[in-house]
């Protein structure tokens, strides 16, 4: 294992202890472990918070478990990584759309389902702990017996499921933060795309003004708005992360993966709160280091090739590409 470890959301979900990564995961974090270099440059902070990477830093790097997160601390962060935080998180954001809801039982699902299909609305439920688009049931394409069995599964392992409305989203993107000893700093945006399964495929490499001008032309999400956002994130995970606050070690990098809507009444929302780098922070980083004024680019993650591996590249367009 190394600081890159894509199997981190796995982890969570199974809990803080170890566990065995699938070979694909195995595969993709060796393969592009050179990404280590990008988000962590002197070595030291990692993907994400878990038990294995605790446990690596320890008696791999030779750091003294003083200065590491204690199994209480990893279970507080396991829990805020969690996707019913999501619905603290709206509140924080004062988003008026429909909110989703943390199921907890059979009987709950059920009710869920009934209500959605009897208003003929379409909508998602989602396992608390998931990554790449994994654990997420769409009601459009799933029989309810597969939701309802899915969903069970889900209550068993993991103690409770999310049930969402889903949306006609016109644009991902993501803020991104780092969560240093004593307070949270804006790290800027990443403006992305994912697969047809919610896996991440290509970010484009934008300065931060370039990303907020393509996000707020055309569509109803004006730049007051979408600041506005960003200092009502800034404030909710500083009472989220400040329990943290003081301790040797750092939380690092958090980000709130989002998407524009064509609603002029609620022209945002917001998906998901990841606790480690992801990506998006790695284009972010990059394109901040690297690209020249005027300059931009696309940072591409293939899928798995024929000869059993990923690759990813960075690669510079000139002119911008809109």
């Amino acid at each position: 294992m190394n600081l890159f470890y894509p199997s981190h959301d796995i982890a969570l979900a199974n809990g803080i202890r170890h566990f065995n990564p699938p070979k694909a995961a195995l595969r993709l974090q060796e393969d592009l472990a050179w990404l280590e270099d990008i988000f962590a440059p002197d070595g030291s902070q990692p993907w994400g918070w878990d038990w294995d990477t605790r446990e690596y830093l320890a008696k791999e790097r030779h750091i003294k478990r003083s200065l590491l997160p204690s199994d209480d601390q990893l279970e507080q962060l396991r829990q805020l990584s969690s996707r019913r935080t999501l619905i603290g998180l709206l509140q924080g954001l004062h988003y008026r759309g429909k909110m989703p809801e943390y199921l907890t039982s059979e009987e709950e699902v059920l009710r869920y389902l009934e209500q959605n299909d009897a208003q003929g609305n379409n909508f998602v439920l989602k396992t608390p702990w998931s990554s790449s688009g994994r654990g997420l049931i769409r009601s459009s394409v799933t029989p309810r017996e597969s939701m309802i069995r899915q969903a069970h599964v889900a209550i068993q392992k993991m103690g409770g499921i999310m049930g969402e409305p889903w949306l006609d989203k016109k644009q991902d993107f993501a803020l991104l933060f780092y969560v240093h000893r004593n307070h949270i700093s804006f790290l800027g945006y990443s403006y992305f795309e994912n697969d047809t399964n919610g896996t991440y495929r290509q970010g484009f490499l934008l300065s931060n003004a370039d990303i907020e001008r393509r996000l707020t032309t055309g569509s109803p999400l004006t730049l007051d708005t979408l600041h506005q956002v960003r200092q009502d994130a800034i404030q909710f995970l500083t009472e989220c992360f400040s329990p943290f606050f003081g301790l040797p070690w750092e939380v690092g990098y958090v980000g709130i993966d989002m998407m524009t809507l064509p609603d002029p009444q609620q022209p945002w929302a917001c998906c998901e709160l990841n606790l480690r780098c992801t990506m998006g922070v790695v284009a972010r980083l990059w394109a901040d280091r690297h690209l020249e004024a005027g300059q931009s680019g696309r940072f591409f993650i293939s899928p798995m090739t024929e000869d059993g591996h990923f690759h990813a590249e960075f690669v510079i367009d000139s002119p911008c590409p809109e």
